[in-house]
């Protein structure tokens, strides 16, 4: 077991991935890790560190080598503008998941009373490993453990989607904070096939429930007595009900010449290979366009 340094801007709870300003400084870091391996997370002494975490031992991490977009962790609407660089890109989207995560309690210690070393530009950009002593010294600070942050779409996973909103979305206490929660609530964007159409449609659009919406649609269409069947034949999580939003205006975009004229959430006639391609390439871009995530835990630099 090898244990490394790395300098951040804070260490928050629950505990986001280990997180990079370059692929490059993320895959060399991946290169050295060893299972069982750890990084100890220290303060840096900037301004944008708080000034009784600077230069302390805050955190303690034992990464895995699985690559993750540290995007997909925090709430993009929420980002600090000191952790975007000037085009407005999060300054440390490439990440390491993470195994466990310990936080060192009250009094935290300084980095310099254990070691006399003096921890350069590379311990801010990526990790760097500590001597014996120094790890010894480390292990006897009292921690606790503490929860990991997950991707929402992997709660979805493990827990459906009723269960994953339950846990990232409070309910709301004022009209206003209301709005910002559904805003900020997850939702799918939507493609449905409209069955028994005389040229191939499908209706495009956005909820929080694509099973539900569908639901609703066909009660309306009643395809037992020979209307319109609505079908889900594509549904795409988002973290915010915004995103969701996105990709759907950027299909109906895509789709402007096919959309009917009585109905613009329609486009007729498109067949599935179009949509596809369109679905995609939508996709993708929202995905790119949606680079700027916020660190609950502070962000990396020295």
């Amino acid at each position: 077991m090898t244990m490394y340094m790395t300098k951040t801007w804070g260490f928050g709870v629950p505990c986001g991935p280990l997180q990079f300003s370059l692929a490059g400084f993320r895959d060399r870091a991946r290169g050295l890790l060893q299972p069982r391996d750890l990084v100890a997370i220290v303060g840096t002494f900037g301004e944008n560190t708080p000034e009784d975490e600077r230069g302390k031992i805050l955190g303690l991490m034992e990464p895995s080598t699985v690559i993750v977009s540290s995007l997909d962790y925090f709430d993009v609407e929420t980002v600090r503008a000191v952790d975007r660089d000037e085009q407005g890109n999060y300054r440390w989207p490439f990440g390491l998941e993470l195994r466990a995560a310990w936080r060192f309690t009250e009094p935290r210690t300084a980095l310099a009373d254990i070691s006399s070393r003096q921890f350069h530009m590379d311990s801010a950009q990526g990790i760097v490993p500590l001597f014996s002593d120094e790890t010894d010294a480390i292990f006897r600070l009292p921690r606790e453990p503490v929860a990991l942050l997950s991707p929402f779409r992997a709660r979805v996973r493990v827990d459906g989607i009723e269960a994953a909103r339950r846990k990232v979305a409070p309910p709301p206490s004022t009209m206003r904070r209301g709005v910002m929660h559904v805003r900020r609530a997850p939702a799918f964007t939507y493609a449905m096939r409209l069955e028994g159409a005389m040229e191939p449609a499908f209706k495009i659009g956005w909820a929080f429930d694509w099973k539900q919406r569908e639901q609703q649609f066909n009660q309306s269409a009643m395809p037992i007595i020979g209307g319109l069947r609505y079908r889900t034949v594509y549904h795409e999580i988002w973290d915010t009900a915004f995103d969701a939003f996105r990709m759907e205006q950027a299909l109906l975009r895509h789709f402007h010449v096919a959309r009917h004229p009585q109905n613009h959430e329609i486009i007729s006639p498109v067949g599935d290979s179009d949509l596809l391609t369109a679905w995609i390439q939508c996709l993708q871009a929202i995905q790119q366009a949606r680079r700027i995530p916020t660190p609950r835990d502070r962000a990396r630099s020295i």
